[in-house]
């Protein structure tokens, strides 16, 4: 995607995120549990929100790609454990835009309603109005619209300007004795204000916004961190003085005047106390009407409104993606990863969401009131308190379990991939996530004991439909959606193996030579796949009829001529019909538990936009869960010499053993290049880069060579001339939509001299566990 958001851009997604229902519902909320130590419960919850925003600062300038915490776990661990990660991300962006929009339906219907018939609000349910605009929000974001990034600095400014007038006018009130006064009643209320802090910490959730959005950000090893940060800062700020402003007014004699006139059910000054005790989400709406007038209490309220209508958007859109990721990986059926013919979007993925946003309302604000004409729900063992507070806790619980997973992550992530290209780095790891761990599982103890039981049960409805339902329909589906028809063994089940996909037969010995060397390399076996690709309209079975042609290029392929000493190299050949080519090539992956897949690449440039390589390679090498090795048809015969460009990373190191591995058999010279910038370079024999390679390589026969340019890819391509192979590894932009490997091994992929291996490492790889499961 295009990287045209900037700092300013980033900043006011953060902030905009942030100043929404929480502002305005959960300060009054917070208040009326703790007074002004809400500031400090606020803080607290900022606190704990920062140290995991290290986490996800540092994974968005590692994969600046969509899915926020759920991409980092699955980019992280080797299990299908990270499944619940994404289940309680599905559930808690629901269950937050649920808190928004029953927020909007609450202030709608006390604010909005009385203005155009007080039997109009007795007459219809306050919720009616979020549903309504939850209909809109479905509906937009099945076509496809989207905030732009101007829009969203233009919105963000609007609220943070109504804020600032809100506390303009609270501010001239300003009395230190009576801010001294509620402190001091509610100092010692610890467990009061632990549940305040576990109240509020969704309204820090923004920094997730930042990151879910790392695609199009510039510069997002710098820039995400800024913005986390400040954003998180600024909004911090603006809270306590809200929270300063909304214990003034409640306070405040005359404040409980005005509740006495306004509100029918109050009649003195300690009802007006009672009222707000039991009604904190309208405190502030009040305190603006309080302290500037009808006027501005309107502007105060219809901003408020916005903002909730906003925010809801904002996650409807997430919570709508993190489906659609899930189900790229299987942890979803694959109906959610269907996009609509005309509008392009994943319209199951938001339809369920906007199901469950429309549940979750029900289930805490209209369901105990029809079923036990009550919020408060007393059981032997918890009593369950509903209504718009209670989805905040839940939502935070599901979002706590969430953000604790990936600080586990980011602990995993350096022990696995310690020379990875880092664009943010979280300080004193293990020390700072393991801070973050303990302080986000005080917050959830903190949470409301019913929304914690709650949690727990949802939790566990995950697992068990995963156990029954998702997690073990994975081997049946491959083979309902890309069948096997032919199947030729000559294997003994070796630990390595290597996926050929083949389809043109002039192809076919290189790619073969080349699995074959790998194979060999690793003692290893090489599985052979060609595909009967059929139109979406055509029957699978109708498939079958046309094995037999690509049988006997199955056989072609069986046969080439090992030529290097590896006759003992096993292959496997299998025949599947699908209507994707790359379809059928990753479910072999999944299937067989391939290694790697080598694919064949006639190095044409696409026409279509949305292509690099090729369509079907393009899939391959983003969501095969294997390395990768994308191979330009070149000059055929074994080459004599192999260039092999290296400037460090698990990529490059991959690129070098496919190197050994294919010098050991043809007796090829392997020249490792070093591209410098000039003035930059230092002695060969000094450079960690060329000597770290020099070790991969230290049973071929090797030469180093360093070049000063300022284009690397010239400078590559120029080197090329003198070889016969170039293999070179992906570069971390790989990450973003419109590269495949990076953009200078793609133009080195296609300009270079005879043939070119693009290496690509998995990052992670899959566990042989998982792949052993998937057979059973």
């Amino acid at each position: 995607m295009d990287r045209d958001i900037g700092i300013v851009g980033a900043v006011a997604l953060g902030v905009g995120t942030m100043i929404a229902a929480g502002i305005f519902v959960l300060s009054g909320l917070a208040v009326s549990n703790v007074g002004a130590m809400a500031i400090v419960a606020f803080v607290i919850a900022a606190v704990v929100a920062s140290f995991t925003a290290f986490a996800y600062a540092e994974f968005a300038s590692i994969y600046p790609e969509s899915g926020g915490g759920y991409a980092y776990v699955s980019n992280t661990f080797d299990s299908d454990l990270t499944y619940i990660v994404g289940w309680s991300m599905i559930l808690g962006y629901p269950a937050s835009a649920a808190f928004y929009l029953a927020s909007f339906s609450d202030w709608f219907d006390r604010f909005i309603v009385p203005l155009f018939s007080q039997g109009l609000q007795e007459t219809l349910p306050f919720w009616i109005s979020g549903l309504v605009i939850l209909g809109l929000l479905v509906s937009l974001n099945l076509k496809g619209t989207e905030e732009s990034g101007q829009f969203q600095i233009a919105v963000t400014a609007l609220k943070v300007s109504l804020i600032v007038v809100f506390l303009y006018g609270g501010l001239q009130a300003f009395s230190a004795t009576t801010i001294q006064q509620s402190v001091t009643e509610n100092l010692t209320k610890y467990r009061d204000i632990g549940l305040t802090s576990a109240l509020v910490f969704i309204t820090f959730f923004g920094f997730e916004a930042i990151a879910t959005n790392a695609e199009e950000i510039e510069e997002p090893g710098k820039n995400i961190p800024r913005a986390i940060f400040f954003s998180m800062g600024f909004v911090t700020v603006v809270y306590a003085l809200v929270v300063l402003v909304v214990t003034l007014a409640i306070n405040n004699p005359e404040y409980l005047d005005l509740l006495i006139d306004v509100v029918g059910d109050v009649s003195d000054a300690a009802g007006a106390r009672s009222y707000i005790a039991e009604n904190g989400e309208l405190a502030m709406g009040y305190a603006a009407s309080f302290y500037l007038g009808n006027v501005g209490f309107y502007v105060i309220i219809v901003g408020a409104l916005f903002s909730m209508l906003s925010a809801a958007n904002a996650t409807v859109l997430a919570g709508s993606r993190v489906k659609l990721a899930m189900s790229r990986r299987d942890h979803l059926p694959d109906r959610f990863e269907n996009l609509h013919p005309r509008f392009n979007t994943p319209y199951w993925s938001v339809l369920l969401t906007g199901g469950m946003i429309t549940f979750f309302i029900f289930f805490f604000t209209v369901l105990p009131g029809l079923a036990f004409g009550t919020t408060t729900i007393e059981t032997g063992l918890v009593e369950f308190h509903m209504g718009i507070e209670a989805i905040a806790h839940f939502a935070d619980f599901m979002l706590l379990t969430g953000l604790i997973v990936v600080n586990f992550a980011i602990i995993r992530s350096r022990q696995k991939y310690p020379d990875i290209d880092r664009g943010f780095t979280v300080p004193a790891v293990p020390y700072v996530p393991v801070v973050a761990i303990i302080a986000n599982l005080v917050l959830i103890v903190n949470v409301e004991p019913g929304a914690f039981a709650l949690g727990l049960a949802a939790e566990g409805i995950g697992v068990l439909m995963w156990v029954g339902l998702i997690g073990s329909t994975s081997e049946a589906e491959i083979e309902q959606q890309t069948p096997t028809v032919v199947e030729e063994t000559d294997t003994d089940g070796r630990e390595y193996q290597i996926l050929v996909p083949i389809a043109n037969p002039n192809h076919v010995e290189q790619l073969m030579r080349t699995a074959r060397d790998i194979a060999a390399d690793r003692g290893g076996e090489v599985l052979v796949l060609s595909v009967v690709s059929l139109p979406e309209q055509t029957p699978l079975s109708e498939g079958r009829a046309t094995a037999r042609e690509r049988h006997e290029l199955l056989r072609q392929a069986m046969a080439v001529d090992a030529g290097g000493g590896d006759e003992d190299v096993p292959v496997h050949g299998i025949v599947r019909v699908g209507h994707h080519v790359d379809e059928a090539i990753t479910h072999t992956v999944t299937q067989h538990g391939s290694d790697a897949v080598l694919l064949g690449w006639r190095g044409r440039l696409q026409r279509r936009r949305d292509a690099v390589l090729g369509t079907t390679v393009d899939t391959v090498v983003k969501e095969a869960d294997c390395d990768v090795l994308v191979e330009r048809i070149g000059p055929k015969g074994a080459p004599e010499s192999i260039l092999l460009p290296t400037a460090g990373g698990p990529h490059a190191e991959y690129a070098a053993a496919v190197a050994r591995a294919i010098a050991h058999t043809t007796g090829a010279t392997v020249t490792t290049l070093r591209v410098v910038a000039p003035g930059e370079g230092t002695p060969v024999a000094s450079d960690r880069v060329l000597d770290k390679t020099a070790r991969l390589l230290d049973d071929v026969q090797t030469e180093q060579k360093q070049v000063e340019s300022d284009d690397v890819a010239e400078a590559i391509i120029d080197a090329s001339g003198d070889h016969d192979l170039t293999i070179i590894g992906a570069t971390r932009e790989s990450v973003l939509e419109q590269l495949v490997f990076g953009d200078i091994p793609e133009t080195v992929g296609r300009e270079a001299d005879g043939t070119v291996i693009m290496a690509k490492r998995a990052l992670p790889v899959t566990s042989r566990v998982r792949q052993l499961l998937r057979r059973f």
